[in-house]
């Protein structure tokens, strides 16, 4: 929380033109999404669906994102219906991912084939299940969720666990290439945050909002 921070000049992106605010969240909840978003590009092809989980301020930018760059259709999973419906004009279809049909919802809404991409944002137990049960066959699930969860992995003829050909992986962040394309992305106006302002003497209230569970997409301590 210090007012002055030096970091090295080559750790920094030219962001002209951007306001500070919405820069701030690039680096976290802009660059994660994009990282994993970018490098399974191959499966965004128009007519491909994509199932983002979490709908908080990653996920609101992973929509952003696949709007952007993709002409995929996206379909948006979270256990809060205000979470949703912060996004429901921006997607194809929204779901609750903690009732019993989701699955099935979510199947019919990509023809019964399942997801080519899975991006779990949340990445705890219940929402890599529900990733493993949605995605198609050579579909490709991403987590970078910090959740805790675990997933059963099988190998056998009769597996369940995840369809044949489809794939799970960790991504962490981005790279620096990532982060300048997606600032550029930001000062050509193509995509937008939800972002909530504090004052810095109401940071303690910032963190308690969150901890609440009353932030609706990202949370930005500015100095006056």
């Amino acid at each position: 929380m210090a007012e002055f921070v030096a970091v090295p000049a080559a750790a920094l992106i030219p962001a002209a033109g951007l306001d500070p605010a919405f820069a701030a969240i690039l680096t976290d909840a802009g660059l994660v999404p994009y990282h994993s978003i970018n490098a399974a590009r191959d499966l965004l092809r128009p007519g491909a669906s994509a199932v983002v989980i979490g709908i908080g301020g990653l996920g609101q930018m992973a929509i952003e994102i696949l709007r952007t760059l993709t002409g995929v259709q996206i379909v948006a999973l979270d256990i809060k219906d205000a979470a949703l419906n912060a996004v429901r004009d921006k997607v194809d279809h929204a779901f609750r991912s903690n009732l019993a049909g989701v699955r099935a919802d979510v199947l019919s809404a990509t023809g019964e084939y399942g997801a080519d991409f899975v991006l779990d944002l949340v990445g705890n137990s219940e929402t890599l299940a529900l990733a493993a049960a949605v995605v198609s066959p050579y579909g490709a699930i991403r987590a970078p969720g910090l959740s805790d969860g675990v997933f059963e992995f099988e190998t056998s003829q009769l597996a369940t666990s995840l369809p044949w050909g489809a794939s799970i992986t960790r991504p962490y962040s981005g790279t620096r290439q990532d982060l300048t394309d997606l600032v550029a992305l930001a000062q050509a106006g193509r995509i937008s945050a939800n972002v909530t302002r504090y004052r810095f003497d109401d940071a303690l209230q910032a963190f308690d909002d969150l901890d609440a569970g009353k932030i609706n997409g990202r949370a930005v301590i500015v100095m006056d």
